[in-house]
């Protein structure tokens, strides 16, 4: 049987898995769609990083153009270009393509040549009218793919005009991939064109940075490292917005630069250009190209160059698990996922994959804040999902095929104990006629037969009411199950008059006074009575009074100071110091000795007290709740407690029935308990029946014994 419980549940882990990996194929593209919300939110959490010092942006915003006029002519260009070279820039790229030569301005196009050519540090852009990725026409083709370095291709080419092209120190390519990936290289009918950003790093180093065999080697005097690009790719790790960088306006370097040169002072500190790398764009609403990232959903696409120069010099590109891992990894979540919801008992089943799913997505978070990592959240989001809801269809059609296979055997008992009763009412027929006839013999033995099925139709009868599921909504249920503060009871029984009491008295600061039997929950009502009080943010100490000598007690409930007696190596504070402002609960309050009950006696009087070894008073403010199962009226009278104390005690006063008085309570307490206990089994109603008719002299605490055994 448990091997069959096991292939089963193996069964249905193998067929959720499948199920979970057929749908990660076809949902592929809305899953990319949801990481990409994800990773809006990675860099949510992450924040602004500071850009790196080396990049320095002058742009030219609405306020230039007011000035400047558009486009703006290239005479200022070429004016900003001479600016930054005096400046001592190491390297500067302009975002204009200058693709075109100005018949009407040719004066401009030869100042711009020539600034540039004396420069000898400018890198301009150029683009694409469409790309070519070899690898995916050699996927389709069959045929042998392209190596890193002519993996993309370009069609299409714009490129500054050849005079201007041959002065600027390089020219590189402005176009990254549907993934926001940046090409390093692009193959096309004019020669290998390196990405803008890598060619301004190429001009910065002075030739020291080069790609080749999928990697980026950077040997640098202050940077020596090698990235890893695999694919010919870089997926850029933006540090934040525009804002993230270093940058001026256009208009206000010109002026600063003039100021310079008639020796006044400026807002753009001028030195900060000296050897660094310095991007000239437009970030003008509709005049440039803005990208929607996940740092700025209207990014200029100058800080997708600004990122790829930063992500070098830092060596932190964004790293993306390859596709064939995440599938893996999400395949045996899904395996790991199935088994859980499928074997396990709720809700351990279902905690197990969202507990593992909240892990993914910390530990997402953390690859990505600690390491650049970008770990793929969706497709286990998905598994899970998709592990969770199968497995309820699953518990619920095994609970369906359980009663099923129940009321089968069922009604096959059921056709049994008919049939025995019909044997047993011909049997019956044929002694009557055997007793007319006086033959002995055989009449003993059909008397023996009657009582063999008679002992077989009780037995069937006794299988019959044994499958018969309890329910809190039979007959004989006495109504649904209500909950106070942990107090179990049902709607319509005689706890719903105590719990009412409580609610009552609980606002009340008086003493309470708890009577019932050894385990009928005193604790619970003293708890209840301290949550719904105004001291419910105060503590609640506990202390059973009969479980301690007198000696102990009054150490234990007053406190004792240092040397006060053998063992007492420092002072301690006693349970009602510690319950001030609180509750303290006393609990068989009745076996308190008469020379300790006049001590405690004064604290509720006086709401004072002295330590153990001590002559300072120390002043309380507590309730006190107290329980017994003693009846204290009695042993008043007996002389055994104090009768002033017992009307101190006594000013407000719960009594709770034994269980075997409130038996309206024992089924809605069996299924709670089973609920906690059970794992997940029933009662049927003859246990119920069985179990309520016991008198429980341990009262809940037994029924709660019995049910866990």
């Amino acid at each position: 049987m448990a091997g069959q419980a096991i292939s089963r549940h193996g069964r249905a882990s193998l067929l959720l898995t499948a199920v979970s990996a057929l749908l990660l194929v076809i949902l592929y593209t809305p899953l990319t769609s949801l990481d990409d919300s994800l990773h809006v939110m990675h860099y949510r959490i992450r924040g602004t990083q500071p850009a790196d010092s080396t990049i320095v942006l002058v742009y030219i915003d609405d306020e230039s153009l007011r000035s400047l006029g558009w486009p703006v002519k290239r005479n200022f260009h070429a004016l900003m270009l001479n600016v930054l070279s005096e400046l001592g820039a190491r390297a500067i790229g302009v975002e204009v393509v200058f693709e075109d030569e100005r018949v009407e301005y040719a004066e401009y196009d030869d100042l711009l040549e020539t600034v540039a050519r004396a420069a000898g540090n400018i890198v301009l852009p150029c683009y694409f009218d469409a790309l070519e990725d070899s690898r995916a026409a050699a996927r389709d083709s069959r045929s042998v793919p392209a190596g890193p370095d002519e993996r993309f291709i370009g069609v299409g080419a714009h490129f500054p005009f050849p005079r201007l092209r041959g002065a600027v120190a390089a020219v590189g390519h402005v176009h990254y991939t549907d993934d926001g990936d940046v090409p390093l290289v692009i193959q096309s009918d004019r020669g290998r064109v390196p990405a803008f950003g890598l060619a301004l790093l190429q001009v910065f180093s002075g030739g020291n940075v080069r790609y080749a065999g999928e990697a980026l080697v950077i040997d640098d005097a202050k940077n020596q490292h090698e990235i890893n690009t695999p694919g010919g790719v870089v997926a850029l790790n933006h540090p934040g917005g525009i804002d993230a960088y270093r940058k001026y306006p256009f208009i206000e370097v010109l002026r600063a630069y003039d100021a310079m040169r008639l020796g006044r002072g400026s807002r753009v500190p001028l030195s900060s250009f000296k050897d660094k790398i310095v991007l000239v764009c437009v970030v003008a609403e509709g005049r440039s190209r803005f990208v929607d990232t996940a740092v700025d959903s209207r990014l200029p696409s100058v800080a997708l160059h600004a990122a790829f120069i930063d992500n070098a010099l830092r060596d932190r590109f964004l790293t993306r698990l390859q596709d064939w891992l995440v599938f893996a990894l999400s395949i045996l979540f899904a395996g790991a996922s199935a088994l859980a919801v499928v074997a396990l008992r709720r809700p351990y089943g279902v905690l197990i994959p969202l507990g593992g799913i909240a892990m993914i997505l910390a530990l997402s978070v953390f690859l990505f804040v600690r390491a650049s990592v970008v770990l793929p959240v969706a497709p286990f989001l998905l598994v899970g999902v998709v592990s969770i809801t199968a497995g309820a269809v699953f518990h619920r059609r095994s609970e369906r095929e359980k009663v099923k296979k129940l009321e089968t055997e069922k009604r096959e008992i059921l056709a049994q104990l008919g049939d025995r009763e019909a044997k047993v009412s011909l049997l019956e027929q044929e002694l009557a006629a055997q007793e007319a006839a006086q033959t002995r013999e055989r009449t003993e033995e059909l008397l023996g037969e009657i009582q063999r099925y008679r002992t077989e139709i009780r037995a069937l009868s006794a299988r019959a009411e044994d499958m018969e599921p309890f329910g809190m909504g039979d007959d004989h249920s006495p109504g649904p199950l209500e909950e106070f503060e942990g107090i179990i009871y049902a709607g319509a029984g005689k706890m719903r008059g105590v719990v009412g009491f409580i609610q009552k008295i609980a606002g009340s600061d008086a003493p309470v006074l708890v009577l019932g039997e050894s385990g009928t929950g005193k604790e619970l009502v003293a708890r209840a009575v301290h949550r719904r009080s105004g001291r419910a943010k105060g503590p609640f100490v506990a202390v059973n009074c009969g479980a301690l000598t007198e000696s102990l007690l009054e150490s234990e409930l007053f406190g004792h100071e240092k040397g006060a007696f053998t063992g007492a190596v420092k002072e301690r504070m006693g349970r009602f110091e510690l319950a001030h402002d609180g509750t303290v609960f006393l609990d068989e309050i009745g076996e308190i000795s008469e020379n300790f009950q006049v001590k405690l006696l004064r604290v509720l009087q006086e709401g004072e007290l002295e330590r153990v070894g001590s002559t300072r008073t120390v002043k309380v403010n507590v309730r006190v709740v107290a329980a017994t199962n003693k009846i204290l009226k009695e042993e008043v009278r007996a002389g055994n407690f104090r009768e002033d104390l017992y009307y101190r005690l006594n000013v407000l006063s719960v009594a709770l029935p034994p269980l075997r008085e409130r038996a309206e309570d024992i089924p809605v307490l069996l299924q709670h308990f089973l609920s906690v206990h059970g794992g997940g089994l029933q009662l049927s109603r003859s246990v119920v029946e069985t179990l309520a008719r016991y008198s429980w002299p341990g009262n809940i605490r037994e029924l709660q014994s019995t049910i866990t055994r």
